[in-house]
């Protein structure tokens, strides 16, 4: 079982949020937390819980997965593939989204993705 590691949250939560050029203080403001409960976080001193994590997320317009895994050492996908792919869909319309479903589902029934 994999721990949770509060400093490499934090670590990518801080890398998340100057690579958005946003102070804590504009971050903490926006996923509505104190800025020095988020300041705990990226020190690794705090956890988070899975609302703050959502809110911080969609802040930073990261995934959560992005923020608990990268950088461990052990995360299969590239993130900036994950970060592109998610940026896709969440800005998809419906009728893209649809689209991007049944191409998923043709490809991997052709078994070339499987």
């Amino acid at each position: 079982m994999m721990k949770y590691d509060t400093k490499h949250v934090g670590k990518n939560i801080r890398t998340a949020r100057k690579k958005k050029n946003l102070t804590l203080e504009v971050l903490s403001g926006l996923a509505g937390v104190t800025d020095s409960f988020l300041g705990m976080v990226e020190r690794g001193a705090s956890s988070l819980s899975i609302e703050n994590l959502i809110a911080i997320c969609d802040v930073l317009d990261v995934t959560p997965d992005s923020l608990l895994m990268e950088g461990r050492g052990n995360d299969p996908r590239p993130s900036d593939k994950c970060d592109t792919l998610h940026t896709m869909l969440k800005n998809a319309a419906d009728d893209e989204l649809d689209f991007y479903i049944n191409f998923v589902k043709l490809c991997r029934g052709s078994g070339k993705f499987k």
